[in-house]
């Protein structure tokens, strides 16, 4: 598999949706190379790649529908046409990164306290943040 910095486009924006796709697709190859050890029945082995061809697809979709759910990827716009032709956007995934997700317009966000802190404290600099993040928007 590629390192995941490759995955880096040229605006400098990580191809979320592109890298686990191409992951999830390596996987399915070499467990379709491993089913090739495995019989030397044609018939048996067409079945195998098939049946593992159509379980990592529905797999890939599974994540990526749950990833868009959360908005952190979305819908290609090849998404509706033609499943077997290869799109230069999203390179076959279907799914692209969300633009509001972008390097742009992310913030990272991070609370540290002391083990020795009390829940209490804990508890009111939470809320805290989330009120200080509430005003941001």
């Amino acid at each position: 598999m590629s390192d995941w910095k490759s995955f880096i486009n040229k605006n400098g924006d990580f191809e979320l949706a592109n890298f686990l796709y191409k992951t999830i697709n390596t996987l399915m190859k070499q467990s379709l190379d491993m089913g090739t050890l495995l019989s030397n029945d044609q018939a048996k082995l067409r079945a195998y790649k098939e049946q593992t061809k159509k379980v990592f697809k529905q797999k890939w979709f599974e994540v990526a529908q749950s990833l868009e759910f959360f908005g952190i990827i979305e819908q290609c716009t090849c998404f509706t046409e033609d499943k077997e032709s290869y799109c230069e956007v999203c390179k076959g995934a279907r799914y692209i990164g969300a633009s509001l997700l972008s390097p742009d317009e992310m913030n990272e966000v991070g609370v540290f306290t002391n083990a020795g802190h009390s829940v209490e404290i804990i508890e009111k600099l939470q809320k805290g943040l989330v009120e200080v993040l509430n005003g941001m928007k």
